[in-house]
């Protein structure tokens, strides 16, 4: 592998890591209750219903997933592994609206911000296959979607009613 590649590999496993962490830690599974701003936790709670929270929550993981799998493609070149990487991630696989009703306006704003640079990675990953600019212009994307994650996950936390 040349010094270049290893020095994107580095780079995309660092975005890894960021979107790892806030997934890992910007999302909590318990009820709603008082005790959560006792300790210190000032996101917003988005009550669900158990059945919405596990939906959303597995939409959040396709989405980590997305990004982990975007990576390891783009470190070898594959375009096509890389597109079927990010197609679960994508606006044709955003929530059911019926559960996106229950969540906060700003909450979908950036819920669909988020699926729409996905979209907009897949057209990039086309436009530059094969070309040494697509390590470079995935990194930046998935940066860019990675901070997305990131600013939900800082701001909201999943409980159930």
């Amino acid at each position: 592998m040349s010094r270049q590649n290893v020095h994107v590999v580095h780079r995309l496993v660092v975005v890894a890591c960021v979107a790892l962490i806030g997934a890992c830690y910007g999302v909590a599974s318990t009820p709603a209750k008082d005790a959560s701003t006792e300790s210190g936790d000032r996101r917003t709670a988005v009550p669900l219903p158990a059945e919405a929270q596990q939906a959303v929550l597995h939409e959040m993981r396709q989405m980590l997933g997305a990004i982990g799998g975007a990576m390891t493609a783009a470190a070898q070149g594959d375009t096509t592994a890389l597109i079927a990487a990010v197609a679960p991630a994508t606006t044709a696989a955003a929530a059911d609206p019926a559960i996106e009703a229950l969540l906060p306006a700003e909450w979908k704003e950036l819920a669909e911000r988020t699926h729409g640079a996905f979209d907009s990675l897949t057209v990039a990953v086309r436009r530059t296959r094969g070309t040494p600019a697509l390590k470079d212009t995935v990194l930046v994307r998935l940066a860019a979607i990675s901070g997305s994650c990131t600013a939900c996950h800082e701001t909201y936390r999943v409980t159930v009613k």
